[in-house]
């Protein structure tokens, strides 16, 4: 049984638009438009329940159609939703433009719920979240909460997600008490000050010398760096038919959590958390209908149905700590908006609120 895992942050309704043709400016477009939940946190939790992983969600929702809706269809997901607190202020909502390749046109997020969360929010939901070992959190939330969390996380695993260049400086009040952070190359660069040029294997350990413990540094369709213990190593990520970028990055994150729950090395989890992205990207939506732990499981770590050589690697192939390549080139893939990207073209937006 897979230890259980307690997400914390944003929780609200995504609305998603593909486009028959290219979004324009100062007129309408034929399309599709669907209401799924969405939130960094959310989409984690999701995600880690159709990998059967015991996961409680904490946020806020409104005391509104909205989140009466959000809260009844979580539920039904197999998510333990009694972290959620009712307030009266408007469920968060997220708008996502697509155009018809699956890249994100444009995007604005309401996260002004998520935003009023502190320290009280936290001491509150900390009892409720007691039982699980491992507390992810994003840094939607203020740096109150993340400060109150870190310091109520006690000895558990505490992991952070960067969310976005302008959030990712936030990660400072965790810095100390991080066990693992995912961020791409232009959050990691903002966080450390680098810049977002210098190579990936060198960023990953500034970030490494910040504090955090592991870190999982995504860069396009480059190779995935990941840290442990001052320790770089890369794997490559598989090719991807992109049919939505919507949650691929929060998908790695689960795939990733989803493995070490079970007690995978970082290496082996992190070639979970990549399958778990690229059935992701070849789906529509944050999480793929096709997700489960079987799907996405190591070849050799006694749950997988894969085939592959070399550390369980199966189609992502790894370099260990002492043979850690360097790319020769930067991709910077994230936009101004709360983006990440995993596997298509390099500059390919995705929505990550």
């Amino acid at each position: 049984m897979p230890s259980a895992i307690a997400c914390l942050g944003a929780v609200h309704a995504d609305l998603i638009a593909h486009g028959e043709r290219a979004v324009l400016r100062e007129t309408s477009t034929p399309g599709t438009i669907r209401m799924t939940p969405g939130g960094v946190a959310t989409n984690v939790a999701r995600a880690l329940a159709r990998l059967a992983v015991p996961v409680r969600l904490a946020g806020a929702i409104g005391q509104d159609a909205d989140g009466t809706a959000l809260a009844r269809q979580l539920a039904e997901e197999g998510l333990d939703v009694g972290a959620l607190a009712r307030t009266s202020l408007a469920t968060g909502r997220y708008l996502a433009l697509h155009d018809p390749d699956g890249s994100l046109a444009g995007a604005i997020c309401d996260t002004a719920i998520t935003e009023s969360l502190d320290e009280d929010f936290v001491a509150a939901v900390a009892p409720l979240l007691a039982a699980a070992p491992v507390w992810f959190c994003e840094t939607n939330l203020p740096e109150a909460a993340l400060a109150a969390l870190a310091e109520a996380a006690g000895e558990r695993m505490l992991v952070a997600d960067a969310v976005s260049r302008a959030k990712a400086p936030k990660l400072a009040v965790l810095s100390g008490r991080l066990d693992l952070v995912f961020l791409n190359r232009a959050e990691a660069a903002a966080w450390t000050g680098f810049a977002e040029e210098t190579p990936a294997v060198p960023l990953a350990l500034a970030v490494a010398a910040l504090g955090p413990r592991r870190v999982v540094l995504s860069d396009g369709g480059a190779p995935l760096t990941l840290v442990e213990n001052g320790e770089p190593f890369q794997l490559e990520p598989p090719a991807a038919q992109v049919v939505d970028v919507t949650g691929a990055g929060d998908a790695l994150i689960a795939g990733t959590l989803a493995g070490l729950a079970r007690s995978l090395s970082l290496e082996d989890a992190a070639i979970a958390g990549l399958r778990a992205a690229r059935l992701t990207l070849e789906a529509t939506g944050a999480v793929a209908a096709g997700l489960s732990w079987p799907a996405i499981a190591p070849a050799g770590t006694g749950t997988g149905t894969g085939t592959g050589t070399g550390a369980g690697a199966g189609d992502c192939a790894g370099s260990g700590p002492d043979t850690a390549g360097h790319p020769d080139e930067a991709l910077d893939h994230e936009p101004e908006t709360d983006s990440d990207v995993f596997l298509p073209a390099p500059d390919t937006p995705t929505g990550r609120d």
